[in-house]
């Protein structure tokens, strides 16, 4: 089985990195999955950083030479992308063409109709809503075999609306989103990164420090659980353009020097330490992975989270089980009170930590994410063959 998977951008985001990750993954089942990101122009700011990952890993690439696959549409750079993709899947003749966002998935149905190919589409979708109904996200659903919903959410809405699509509700098939748990294990060893001194509970948050990601509200929750667990720390590990603004320079300003840890960008198994160090995690806002990748590394990790009830967010964290959902807009009052009995209570944090890994394990690795996917493309491919 040959398949063709394209990805219209060349950033090493988390979508892009969990569609590279299943075509590795399907690759050692083996399915000859070949793995295809945008081409940019190699320059100081910008490579393609995603196809070199792609080699590193080991993942087999496709050879679509002159193919740019711009994540925003152009439609000159379209017209010349079609018709180089075309005369590749003619000469190819992959199996099944699987596509990962709306750039490459318009560019895909517009080459195999121009290549005159009946080869089966399948689209992933990331976000945790369904897409649009626009004429060009109907158009290119109309002409695909299944939707993959990586968000129960996502495929609810697809389902509902699927005549408004040129779906059928059966097209659409919900899958949890994978993640490497074999990297992400506390069982494997890796020394914690903990900050602070014995003693505290370290609550961390990862995520770009963004206007929008609510570190107002994090911030004064730490302030006031403070009151009550003294030794709470708060561990703040990433960037952004706004982080003085967002979250620096309010540290200061309310007093939390001793309370508060920034790391910077950190990554490798520096980064699995630093979630090893965690004994609970905040996360309140999804960013642009609609997936959130980074609570399903700490559900791995064994590490209880704590979130809102927003987007996917809910669907990842069990409350009660392997964290606490709060409501959807929690207001400082609700989330310090989530934090101070996390903090407050060891044995609850171990309780549920334990319970995170277990469910991360069974829900969420990437050998049964691929073993999902592959009978998807069996199942694909044996109605075409049927209806051919």
């Amino acid at each position: 089985m040959r398949v063709l998977h394209l990805f219209a951008n060349h950033k090493v985001t988390g979508p892009a990195e969990l569609a590279l990750e299943t075509a590795r993954a399907l690759h050692a089942r083996g399915v000859d999955a070949r793995f295809y990101s945008s081409h940019v122009r190699t320059s100081k700011a910008r490579d393609r950083w995603l196809q070199r990952l792609c080699r590193a890993r080991g993942v087999p690439e496709a050879a679509l030479d002159g193919v740019a696959l711009r994540k925003h549409l152009n439609p000159l750079v379209a017209f010349f992308d079609v018709r180089r993709l075309a005369r590749h899947l003619a000469r190819e003749r992959f199996d099944l063409v699987h596509c990962h966002l709306p750039g490459d998935h318009h560019l895909a149905v517009g080459a195999l109709r121009r290549a005159g190919l009946t080869t089966p589409v399948v689209r992933t979708v990331y976000d945790d809503a369904p897409p649009s109904a626009t004429r060009r996200n109907r158009a290119m659903l109309r002409a695909t075999a299944r939707v993959l919903a990586l968000s129960r959410a996502a495929g609810a809405g697809l389902r509902e609306r699927a005549a408004d699509y040129g779906l059928h509700p059966d097209q659409v098939l919900d899958l949890d989103p994978p993640i490497d748990t074999a990297r992400f294990d506390p069982g494997r060893g890796v020394a914690p990164c903990r900050a602070g001194g014995p003693g505290e509970a370290c609550l961390g948050i990862v995520a770009r420090m963004q206007t929008h990601r609510r570190f107002e509200v994090l911030l004064e929750a730490v302030r006031r659980a403070r009151a009550e667990v003294p030794a709470l720390r708060l561990v703040v590990v990433g960037r952004g353009t706004n982080q003085d603004v967002v979250a620096r320079e309010p540290v200061k300003a309310m007093g939390l020097e001793d309370a508060v840890t920034f790391t910077g960008y950190v990554e490798g198994e520096d980064y699995v330490g630093t979630l090893a160090g965690f004994d609970a995690k905040v996360f309140l806002v999804p960013g642009s992975d609609g997936t959130c990748r980074a609570v399903r590394e700490a559900l791995a990790m064994g590490v209880p989270v704590i979130t809102s009830g927003v987007g996917i967010l809910p669907e990842l964290v069990r409350h009660e089980e392997t964290g606490l959902v709060l409501s959807p807009d929690p207001g400082v009052g609700e989330l310090a009170a989530a934090m101070v009995r996390l903090a407050g209570d060891p044995a609850l944090r171990a309780r549920w930590g334990a319970a995170a890994r277990a469910d991360a394990v069974a829900r969420f690795s990437f050998p049964r994410f691929a073993e999902r996917v592959e009978a998807v493309y069996r199942e694909v491919l044996g109605r075409a063959a049927a209806s051919a």
